[in-house]
């Protein structure tokens, strides 16, 4: 008998998103094999830093101005930026990673040109956490 997945989560960078499926003991290196090999192979998951965000500030509104949101929003949104990725042996479920979460993923900046063997130096290799809104 086959296991299934019925789950997924939202994986984003940029103004991409990924869908992956996954189960609650899936590890976060088995999401980025999944990214890995939805890009060609290319860049490999040593070369990925996932992040799980943190949770919206509850003091926001929904139905505010656009103009007067600015500053409010650019704040809140950075506040949401999490700082450390996620080890590769972690598990979904040891982080409350659940159906339709969203993760953040970043890859080495120059991980075109850059070989696998390759390790990245220092926080300066890693691209930020950039999602574009459309």
């Amino acid at each position: 008998m086959s296991t299934t997945k019925e789950d997924y989560v939202r994986v984003k960078r940029r103004s991409q998103t990924f869908f992956i499926h996954t189960s609650p003991s899936d590890t976060f290196v088995s999401i980025k094999d999944e990214i890995s090999l939805a890009m060609g192979g290319r860049p490999s998951p040593s070369k990925m830093r996932l992040y799980i965000p943190t949770s919206a500030p509850n003091n926001q509104t929904s139905n505010s101005d656009d103009k007067e949101m600015g500053e409010a929003a650019a704040a809140s949104a950075a506040a949401m930026l999490p700082k450390d990725p996620i080890p590769d042996t972690a598990i979904l479920s040891d982080h409350n990673v659940t159906n339709d979460d969203v993760l953040y993923v970043t890859f080495v900046k120059s991980w075109e040109s850059s070989g696998d063997d390759e390790e990245p130096e220092g926080e300066d290799a890693w691209e930020e956490i950039e999602i574009v809104k459309p």
